[in-house]
């Protein structure tokens, strides 16, 4: 997992942070902004296949463990994301967050058209070191997650 510190720079209007995606030479098409009310939202584990996408998720209010599942080996890999970092998820990757912290706010560089014909998921509770964490995080509290996601695809 790569993992990018960025400078934030916060004063008594709010924040700013600078990103510098040149360095990661990827041309991104899309960019997407999750906005999640309640701390333990799961969203994922999401991948495409016709093209698939490579992402860069940053996390701009709150924090997020940040999930990442091989398609071809089936490793995963996680980290938790605040507000001063980024993660480069590769496009063999399946993705997934789960939030932290209310009002957690993450806004995701994509490369590649979105296609929802080659949309997929894997079932998070299927992966024991994904449900592992998110249990080692949430406790008993309830994790939100959408039906779409849950089913998996």
């Amino acid at each position: 997992m790569i993992k990018h510190e960025h400078k934030t720079f916060k004063d008594d209007r709010g924040s700013y942070t600078p990103i510098n995606t040149k360095v990661l030479d990827v041309d991104w098409t899309q960019c997407s902004i999750s906005v999640n009310t309640e701390p333990f939202t799961f969203r994922g584990l999401h991948y495409q296949t016709n093209p698939p996408q490579t992402k860069y998720v940053k996390v701009v209010q709150g924090s997020i463990i940040d999930f990442m599942v091989d398609l071809f080996t089936g490793e995963t890999d996680y980290c938790e994301v605040n507000e001063n970092q980024a993660v480069y998820i590769p496009n063999n990757m399946a993705h997934g967050f789960l939030t932290l912290e209310p009002n957690t706010i993450v806004v995701y560089m994509v490369e590649g058209d979105y296609n929802p014909e080659s949309e997929h998921s894997l079932r998070w509770f299927e992966n024991s070191t994904v449900s592992n964490v998110v249990f080692k995080y949430s406790g008993v509290n309830k994790i939100t997650i959408s039906e779409k996601d849950n089913q998996g695809k």
